[in-house]
């Protein structure tokens, strides 16, 4: 069984210190009243065939207080709201029904487009009550907040929204991985924080954001989406032959399975055009290495590079390129492995690297084609 992975804790991943405020637009619905216990009034139970009055539950001052503040959020009087629950908190602050209250606050404050200070009662309710049956309810809020921070929502400053809060709602989809891990609600803020950052082109987090999330949750509905995501997001982290291939090599074993998974899906997405791309970039980047080892007189090192270029990659033009090489250096284009390591080693009377021990080159003394 695959154990969860948490999201690594690099750059703007964790910023652990600071205190982010965020919080969802009113589009979101408040729905309160239905969910709460309505005091003073008497019900009915089935007892041995007959329905037996049970006389009504006696409500506290509290409990009556906390009703009045779901009436006015339900009644759009957000205002009324908040200053009753303000004026609950500081009388009752002890009182099981506080988590509640800080829930209610929080939506009394969305409820008013203030985002940024209703994430402080979310988080108080998370941190201080998270044992309370809202507490999953206020994850969800944050995740809400961060969706809309994510599409460009802003915070308010001097009463205008105009400070972007990008930063808050990556924070915010690793904050719920973290605190709901395995979730459905975790799941969809690891499916998020990759879109987020696939969206801003930060390719390298989208990646690693998307192998995370796939696994984390192999099974997911959304498991397609993420694939030939972090499929794309690994070519575009490619800048060339003279730079890191990893994420090519990582990008065509993934097609590999999305071709075998989803093969109508990656029909529609030219699963193999991708690959002859990957393959071609690849391919290059075997042939730059090889002209570098050549350019200083290493042939055979240089041949080898080229000879396997040629097996892994036959159809691509550095293949043609490469076998042009091996040709002018009076190489045979294949030979059996003994007599390559033989024919190296007779060749080489400097000593150069053995073909087991080849090394990419670096970047900046590679010749031209």
């Amino acid at each position: 069984m695959t154990s969860y992975r948490h999201p690594p804790n690099h750059r703007a991943w964790v910023r652990r210190a600071r205190v982010v405020a965020v919080a969802f637009a009113s589009v979101i619905s408040l729905d309160i009243l239905p969910h709460q216990t309505l005091y003073g009034q008497d019900s009915y139970t089935l007892t041995g065939g007959q329905w037996q009055r049970q006389p009504a539950e006696q409500s506290t001052p509290a409990q009556r207080e906390l009703m009045e503040v779901r009436r006015a959020l339900a009644e759009d009087r957000y205002k009324d709201a908040k200053k009753l629950v303000d004026a609950w908190i500081e009388r009752y602050p002890d009182d099981p029904l506080a988590p509640e209250a800080y829930l209610l606050r929080g939506d009394a404050k969305v409820a008013q487009r203030n985002y940024y200070d209703a994430l402080y009662d979310y988080e108080y309710l998370i941190r201080q009550f998270p044992a309370s049956e809202h507490y999953h309810t206020a994850l969800d809020r944050e995740f809400q907040v961060a969706r809309l921070f994510a599409k460009g929502v802003r915070r308010k400053f001097l009463g205008l929204p105009i400070i972007p809060a990008s930063g808050e709602a990556e924070e915010l989809f690793i904050r719920i991985q973290e605190r709901a891990p395995g979730s459905d609600l975790g799941e969809a803020a690891s499916l998020a924080l990759g879109d987020f950052y696939f969206d801003r082109e930060e390719m390298e987090h989208a990646a690693e954001a998307y192998d995370l999330f796939l696994t984390n949750y192999p099974r997911s509905t959304h498991r397609q989406h993420a694939m030939l995501r972090l499929i794309q997001a690994s070519l575009a982290r490619f800048k060339g032959p003279h730079f890191d291939s990893s994420g090519l090599i990582e990008a065509a074993q993934r097609v590999k399975e999305f071709k075998r998974d989803f093969p109508v899906a990656a029909a529609e997405a030219q699963a193999d055009a991708i690959m002859t791309r990957i393959e071609d970039a690849l391919a290059t980047k075997d042939y730059q290495s090889a002209r570098w080892y050549q350019g200083r007189g290493e042939t055979s090192s240089a041949a080898y590079l080229y000879r396997r270029l040629i097996r892994q990659y036959p159809q691509t033009a550095a293949s043609q390129r490469a076998i042009d090489r091996l040709e002018a250096m009076g190489y045979p284009v294949v030979v059996h492995p003994p007599e390559e390591k033989r024919n190296n080693h007779n060749r080489d009377a400097a000593g150069a690297a053995a073909p087991e021990s080849v090394h990419t080159p670096p970047a900046s003394s590679e010749p031209s084609p």
